[in-house]
């Protein structure tokens, strides 16, 4: 489901070249910056509030779903208080049926490692959003992509 809603999104917001933003397109910007700032004021209450009930994290070891699993998977994170994630969206795209879009950016994690020292990691981000009855946008998969070449196995 997720790959072809992906597929969808990004088949149906192909640009040849610059163009003017739509108004939803603006409101969707507005609403991942307001995610952001939600995520620094709560914590890992603030991260989940953004996402659908069904929505995603896309993660190496396979993906996180639904409300409950993020908030158990990202509660270690937000309670050290050497970890923060902000983003700033750089990007966004809304299909032409008005249901669906994506916006992406770049991201900065900053965290200790075992012998305190700060570690950033910076990478690319893809949120894909869908929306709401009520008008809002909510986030159904989340994926990120650090710019740093994975270990290998």
């Amino acid at each position: 489901m997720r790959l072809l809603l992906m597929g969808v999104l990004l088949s149906g917001c192909v640009t040849t070249g610059p163009r003017a933003r739509t108004q939803e397109e603006e409101v969707l910007l507005r609403t991942d910056r307001e995610f952001n700032e939600a995520t620094q004021a709560r914590g890992v209450e603030g991260w989940v509030s953004f996402f659908a009930e069904d929505g995603e994290m896309l993660r190496p070891g396979g993906s996180i779903t639904g409300h409950e699993a993020i908030r158990v998977g990202m509660a270690p994170a937000f309670a050290n208080p050497d970890f923060s994630l902000t983003w700033e969206p750089a990007r966004a795209e809304v299909t032409p049926g008005g249901r669906l879009g994506f916006t992406t950016g770049r991201y900065l994690m900053v965290r200790k490692n075992a012998s305190g020292q700060r570690v950033e990691s910076r990478g690319t981000y893809m949120n894909f959003w869908r929306k709401q009855p009520d008008g809002s946008w909510k986030v159904v998969v989340d994926v990120g992509d650090p710019d740093e070449a994975p270990p290998e196995r």
